[in-house]
């Protein structure tokens, strides 16, 4: 298995680049993010990366600039109905821990922000990877909290979609109207009683 590229950036493109190791050019697929991470054609790069072979025996290289990212991308591959493709827009749109607090919070809304990934699918990868969740070992330190409730986690991405609050800001927000309306609050209730936080 190869596990990193290390090399000069001799090419890249929206969703592929090419790395020059010793005069030998290795094709690796990206994400869009992953390349407007990359330094300049010409300069030297790693990527992590993960080897796959489909059913008609076609070989695929994967690269990520990090670590975490394949470790994302590994796990997102172990549930049903999710394939290279899908896994690679859930690592180009989630950072690995807001993937990891998603899944632990029982939070669909924030898996369903990934193009492709729709709410049956996200039900779906939350089932199969909460109980394990934990033991996916990022390099950051990541705050789990507790699991949230649907209006909980609606409210949150309204905040951050909508009014442009950053998502801790909005978690923020949104517990400490939680705090006060308690646990069985509505989505809209949530809502108006944290942006009383969020603008002062």
């Amino acid at each position: 298995m190869i596990s990193y590229i290390k090399g000069v950036l001799a090419d890249k493109e929206t969703t592929q680049v090419i790395v020059d190791v010793n005069g030998i050019g290795y094709m690796i697929d990206v994400s869009p993010r992953t390349v407007t991470d990359l330094p300049a054609i010409g300069d030297t790069v790693t990527l992590y990366t993960y080897y796959h072979q489909n059913r008609d025996n076609k070989i695929t290289l994967y690269g990520f600039t990090s670590k975490d990212g394949r470790k994302v991308f590994e796990l997102a591959l172990t549930v049903s109905g999710v394939g290279p493709a899908l896994a690679q827009n859930i690592v180009a749109r989630l950072s690995p821990s807001q993937f990891q607090r998603a899944v632990h919070r029982g939070d669909a809304t924030t898996l369903m922000r990934v193009p492709r990934l729709g709410k049956d699918l996200a039900q779906v990868i939350i089932t199969k990877l909460k109980k394990n969740i934990m033991k996916l070992k990022l390099e950051g330190d990541v705050d789990l909290g507790k699991p949230v409730g649907a209006p909980v986690a609606e409210a949150i991405q309204i905040l951050v979609n909508t009014l442009g609050a950053s998502e801790l800001e909005a978690e923020q927000a949104v517990d400490k109207a939680q705090q006060i309306l308690g646990e069985s609050a509505q989505r809209e209730n949530l809502i108006a009683q944290a942006l009383r936080y969020i603008r002062n």
